[in-house]
């Protein structure tokens, strides 16, 4: 294909017959025509063919084909000659592939007119109604699907051959122009975006679907359930039976699956939702009791990661040595007190994840990506994707904390009795919270009496292993379990004493402590606390990290997940949320 001037282009657009909605050469070409021309005006009209070839409309608007950022490659800007050009060739193009492209966009711009939506219906349906391939030609039926759905919602849009629209279509469930996957996605399509519910369509679709789930293939199978459950919930129908038969068909799936395949849990976990929404009780425990036997093989491999560019593990090599003798001064030259306020005050925590901030390689387009928590479940929570915040505190944060602690316990400065004195002294802990009631009876909490047992449990255990050079992770397990749920009560001390809601009173006039994460939102702690701590405790102690809360709280922990890294960790949330004056009210 090549173009000898716009007429050869022209030409070449009237007698396509390609009923692809995707085209890869027809820019290429258009830029080497553009360059051929010395003129600046058929430059300028060559940029615009191109604009328009690289210019994608699906689902009724326009999808850039490039975006990085604030940047998208093509927009309706580019047009620069208040659209002049775009209505000369929308009026004078026949092919209605085409006709109905420049009037969809002119549809889409600031120009936009009745007229021209009404020109691209007429074009679509034009298209759709001429098009021949094979039906067993997936990019083809795709091609339709799109141009269908793009028909559909202009249609609806302006009240214009809505109904000729949808009589088309379904004149074709009983032919073989498209697939079976086609007429789905275009009978859900048309379902969820219908503007005025039509009881007469939609039984019409119940009943093709329904007279495919007993002959169709299996997967195309999920695909008519998921619809009949969407019918009949617009036709006010019970889908009980069809969730339980999306839930056989989860439990069919196994058989293909390796059990210790992660891919054979998603398919228990989506079978016994769908049995839940089907309120079949016996299915729902047997497949309970399977899952949790498919738990015990599930094989989660760890890999690991090497970095081998030279010039990357040399920087990081001078950046830990330069971290390491700032430490060691520190610790020689300072105080206890210093020490502690280096760990409370010095940023080596990482800042807040963004959604941007999760890295995903595209790779993870091409497969399913799933997270799963300690009791290998999956924490639908989290994305699958890489999480930065996490690398961050395992490869520095936790080696600088762990660093200080080492340094300053060889140097007798870190110790159960300096820690204590320093909570007692220096922290909002040393205040007394307790008071005596109406009955003579004492109320409240010393936070230093219920601190210091796990903390000298603590230190007897980690002197223990320093000297022994060993790690023994059941003598950590009362420590940690102590101070976890110890944290949780120090920040509900410190929203009550900041007066920040701590209870909320629900729609049946009863009373409910406010979750730990809602604890941490609350605008008055985050006015206060800075947000690398707030991000902190929310790793440490909810599902976005560690989830130390939920699981000491349920035993989920073995001893092998016990570890004095936890402890030192917790150690410096500690102080951070500590690191405040709060006066006692009377």
């Amino acid at each position: 294909m090549q173009f000898t001037n716009l007429e050869s282009y022209y030409t070449y657009l009237e007698e396509d017959e390609n009923f692809s909605i995707h085209d890869f050469n027809t820019t290429k070409y258009l830029k080497i025509l553009g360059d051929s021309y010395s003129e600046a005006e058929l430059k300028k009209l060559c940029s615009y063919e191109q604009f328009f070839c690289d210019f994608s409309i699906k689902r009724g608007e326009h999808i850039p084909q490039y975006q990085m950022g604030d940047y998208k490659y093509p927009t309706l800007e580019l047009f620069n000659d208040n659209f002049a050009y775009l209505k000369k060739r929308a009026e004078e193009t026949i092919n209605p592939k085409y006709k109905s492209k420049y009037n969809h966009i002119l549809w889409l711009s600031p120009q936009k007119h009745y007229n021209y939506a009404k020109q691209a219906i007429e074009s679509y349906l034009t298209l759709l109604e001429n098009s021949n391939f094979a039906p067993d030609d997936n990019l083809l039926n795709n091609s339709f699907r799109t141009y269908f759905e793009n028909l559909f919602l202009l249609s609806q849009s302006i009240n214009y051959k809505s109904a000729e629209s949808i009589d088309y279509f379904t004149k074709l469930l009983s032919g073989s122009k498209i697939n079976e996957f086609c007429k789905y996605a275009i009978m859900r399509f048309i379902v969820e975006n219908i503007k005025k519910s039509d009881d007469v369509l939609f039984e019409k679709f119940f009943d093709y679907a329904n007279s495919k789930v007993e002959i169709t293939e299996d997967r195309l199978l999920e695909s008519f359930l998921k619809l009949l459950v969407i019918i009949s919930q617009k036709l006010k129908k019970s889908p009980a039976i069809f969730h339980e038969k999306l839930g056989d068909w989860h439990i069919s799936q196994l058989k293909k699956e390796n059990e210790q395949s992660f891919v054979a849990h998603y398919f228990y976990l989506n079978a016994l939702e769908e049995y839940r929404k089907a309120n079949h009780k016996e299915k729902m425990e047997q497949t309970s009791v399977s899952l949790e036997q498919a738990k015990k093989t599930i094989n989660l491999k760890r890999v690991p990661f090497e970095i081998k560019d030279e010039k990357i593990v040399e920087a990081l090599n001078q950046y830990w040595k330069m971290t390491v003798d700032i430490i060691k001064r520190i610790v020689t030259e300072k105080s206890s007190k210093d020490i502690y306020e280096y760990l409370i005050l010095d940023d080596f925590l990482p800042k807040p994840n963004s959604d941007e901030d999760e890295s995903k390689s595209a790779l993870f387009d091409l497969v399913t990506t799933m997270t799963f928590d300690i009791n290998r479940n999956v924490n639908k929570n989290k994305s699958g994707m890489i999480n930065p915040y996490h690398l961050y505190i395992n490869n520095f944060t936790f080696r600088q904390i762990s660093c200080v602690f080492l340094e300053g316990m060889k140097e007798g400065k870190i110790t159960f009795q300096s820690l204590i004195d320093y909570l007692k002294n220096y922290t909002w802990y040393g205040t007394d919270f307790t008071y005596v009631d109406n009955n003579s009876e004492k109320q409240g909490f010393d936070w230093i009496e219920l601190l210091t047992p796990s903390l000298q449990v603590f230190f007897n255990q980690i002197e223990a292993d320093i000297k022994t050079t060993t790690n023994h992770n059941q003598g950590y397990i009362v420590a940690i379990d102590s101070l976890v749920l110890k944290f949780e009560g120090l920040l509900r001390e410190f929203s009550r004493a900041i007066e920040a809601q701590t209870i909320e009173f629900k729609a049946d006039g009863t009373e409910e402590r406010i979750s730990f994460d809602k604890l941490l939102d609350n605008e008055k702690i985050t006015d206060l606390i800075p947000a690398n701590d707030i991000a902190f405790f929310k790793y440490l102690f909810t599902s976005e990290g560690m989830n130390l809360r939920n699981n000491i709280a349920h035993c989920f922990y073995k001893t092998e997940n016990y570890s004095s890294a936890t402890m030192l960790l917790l150690i410096v949330a500690l102080l951070r949320l500590g690191n405040y004056r709060l006066e006692k009210k009377t």
